[in-house]
């Protein structure tokens, strides 16, 4: 005689609420995505060696980007997440990049420009990427670009 299973259907929600990536010099990484990106640092949590600082925009997003520094015989850790090998650059695998929507978009790749951490602008695509001091790729798109229009979550003013 066939066993019946019961189905027991779970809704589960989910919400992204940060992205962790590791940073060699605290101090340059918080000026960085101060001055590139508006981030502020929201709070910090010491683990031992461990410093986690959690950094907002100014839109008052609930994501968060959490910066993992480990106080080491180098002052952190080895290396960053290698992301700029998806742009021929060589180092560990990681991510590939994140990506932030800029208000003023032309504004924002002028101060991109003038800081110097441009790595590559993409005009047919209307974006471009700038690399963090660890190494990290940081792709900036203007508002209403179509990556974010299709997913519902940007509408042009």
């Amino acid at each position: 005689m066939p066993t019946l299973f019961r189905l027991r259907v779970i809704c589960m929600e989910y919400r992204l609420v940060h992205n962790c990536i590791k940073v060699r010099d605290l101090a340059r990484s918080l000026d960085f995505y101060a001055r590139a990106l508006h981030l502020h640092e929201k709070r910090r949590v010491q683990c031992g060696p461990v410093t986690l600082v959690y950094l907002g925009d100014e839109a008052g997003s609930e994501h968060e980007l959490e910066l993992n520094y480990r106080l080491g015989a180098d002052g952190g850790h080895e290396s960053g997440a290698g992301s700029a090998a998806a742009f021929g650059d060589t180092g560990n695998a990681g991510s590939t990049h994140f990506a932030f929507v800029a208000d003023d978009y032309e504004s924002a790749l002028a101060e991109h420009r003038a800081m110097g951490c441009v790595l590559l602008e993409n005009e047919a695509n209307n974006i471009y990427f700038i690399k963090d001091p660890d190494g990290y790729i940081i792709e900036i798109m203007p508002k209403g670009h179509f990556s974010m229009t299709e997913r519902g979550k940007f509408d042009e003013d």
